[in-house]
């Protein structure tokens, strides 16, 4: 008999664990550093662009709300890493990454080409070596790929930093760079945004793209739990999906649906 009474009080502990547990998670708040790279995220958009409407409105159908704090993006990789944060959004794949982060599914894709004046025409290429008699912004940071920054570093290519996009086309329409690679919708929105019309008009982009990407929300592996997290973000982001948002929103950003 008092066997059975301490098993029925184990379960009663356990059941009252178990919902406390699951308020605790309800109510418990996602800390996210981002940083500027519009329309897909900025604070200058609606839900802070399509990529942090993904993410949010994803933890939200698991109970979640979350919290986006914008920084330099080089800042923002590095104090997620630290375990500052639970996660960074939003980020490209790379080898070098998965020693830090655990990745979620895709929250976007996006193909980064080079962008070029008109009257500075890039040929057709086939590798990266082919750019070799161009001068290439890059913004610092970013992933692009390996081979893209493996072919700087050797001197195959001749690559330029800067230390934000806009910056990298403000030296492209100054002619002291030759190419820029970035996402055709991020690179057409920014230069909509921050650029005058005459500019926009002076830049144009070569079809074929450097790489063609998902976009992840990386969790750090500093944060205990957040193999957990992981799982339960994209829980929330396969709903998202299932019920078609994510194509709706793209749909929207294109059509300049996140301008406020």
């Amino acid at each position: 008999m008092i066997f059975m009474k301490k098993i029925a009080c184990y379960a009663l502990f356990a059941s009252i664990a178990s919902v406390y547990s699951l308020n605790s998670y309800a109510d418990k708040t996602v800390t996210i550093s981002t940083g500027e790279y519009s329309p897909w995220v900025s604070k200058k958009l609606k839900h802070l662009g399509y990529v942090s409407h993904i993410v949010n409105e994803a933890f939200k159908r698991e109970g979640y709300t979350v919290e986006f704090k914008f920084f330099p993006w080089k800042r923002a990789y590095e104090s997620a890493k630290k375990g500052e944060f639970h996660a960074t959004s939003f980020w490209f794949k790379s080898p070098d990454r998965e020693k830090d982060f655990y990745y979620s599914d895709p929250v976007s894709t996006e193909k980064t080409v080079f962008f070029h004046l008109k009257t500075n025409p890039l040929a057709d290429w086939n590798t990266v070596a082919d750019l070799k008699d161009k001068t290439i912004g890059a913004t610092t940071g970013y992933t692009y790929t390996k081979e893209f920054w493996e072919a700087g570093e050797n001197g195959t290519i001749k690559i330029s930093t800067a230390s934000s996009d806009d910056k990298n086309f403000k030296k492209l329409l100054a002619s002291r760079v030759d190419l820029f690679p970035m996402g055709t919708v991020a690179g057409y929105g920014l230069l909509a945004d921050k650029f005058d019309e005459t500019s926009l008009h002076l830049i144009t982009f070569h079809p074929k793209p450097l790489v063609e990407s998902t976009g992840h929300l990386l969790f750090s592996k500093q944060k205990a739990d957040n193999e957990e997290l992981l799982k339960i973000f994209n829980a929330g982001l396969k709903k998202l999906k299932d019920e078609g948002l994510d194509q709706k929103w793209r749909e929207d950003l294109m059509a300049g649906g996140y301008k406020k």
